[in-house]
């Protein structure tokens, strides 16, 4: 897969050097180049999200919907699609049930802007998919965030968890394909909380309308929902990439395929690949 970097001048990247102890690792120094201005990368950080229209273009982005669109005539008979706070077809660990999925492994415009927030040592958690219908019901998705593991009270050395979720949508985004919706700033406020099949507006939500292969990335703990697609609509593809830190569990959702595509890479994998794979890092 093609690397996009012409789509970023020098003035909207710059490099981070990582020093990391010599006893935790065989690459003590680790440099990044971050697909992002020092600016982007703090507003992601105090707001929750970054958007990249038109990502991916042309012949990159023909071979990710073509790659989805192989699995989901494997999957979409055994799901119920019409689930209500979470509709639509998931598909999970894509990387083990499609090569051109394998490609989005080290893809630099996303994975570097998670090791600036994250650190040099991250994982990819989950690389799902997720697919809504215009002829089907339910296919909106409910306010909700994807690790807000935090009790109350909050212990004094209880480690908040962080991610990074990078959507990646392969169509259109509308107002009839079912927009994205979510509230700025709201990873960082501990006091929100919505019950199940909660779906109504609220003062300060933004909702996200984005052409075919623009990135959406957030905030783990942002909270966000999407809205549902209409008759006069069309299929909408998400991709969903999200990076944790190494010492992170792997995501639990779905049924990891058994000699599944990423297995061929651990024979010979560099200490990069198993990083990315859940399999290295800090011990």
């Amino acid at each position: 897969m093609t690397n996009p970097s012409d789509q970023f001048s020098a003035a909207s990247s710059y490099t981070l050097t990582y020093h990391v102890s010599e006893q935790m690792t065989k690459q003590p120094v680790r440099q990044v180049d971050v697909y992002a201005s020092p600016d982007e990368v703090q507003h992601l950080v105090e707001q929750g999200y970054l958007i990249r229209e038109r990502l991916f273009q042309g012949e990159q982005l023909e071979r990710l919907r073509g790659a989805l669109d192989e699995v989901e005539a494997q999957e979409r008979k055994d799901q119920d699609i019409g689930h209500r706070g979470f509709g639509g077809l998931f598909v999970r660990h894509l990387m083990d049930k499609h090569g051109v999925f394998l490609e989005m492994l080290k893809f630099q415009p996303t994975l570097s802007v998670a090791r600036a927030v994250l650190g040099p040592m991250v994982q990819i958690r989950g690389f799902s998919a997720r697919i809504s219908y215009p002829d089907a019901p339910n296919q909106e998705v409910q306010w909700h965030v994807h690790q807000k593991m935090v009790p109350d009270p909050t212990p004094p050395f209880f480690v908040h968890p962080h991610g990074l979720d990078c959507l990646i949508y392969l169509d259109d985004l509308t107002d009839v394909n079912g927009p994205l919706c979510f509230l700025p700033g709201s990873h960082q406020d501990l006091d929100i909380d919505f019950p199940s099949h909660d779906f109504h507006d609220l003062p300060g939500q933004v909702l996200v309308k984005v052409p075919a292969g623009s990135c959406v990335i957030i905030h783990s703990n942002l909270w966000h929902r999407a809205l549902p697609t209409q008759p006069t609509g069309g299929k909408r593809r998400l991709l969903l990439i999200t990076y944790v830190p190494t010492w992170m569990r792997q995501a639990p959702h779905g049924v990891k395929p058994q000699h599944g595509l990423t297995e061929g890479l651990l024979a010979d994998a560099d200490e990069e690949t198993r990083e990315l794979l859940g399999l290295g890092g800090y011990s």
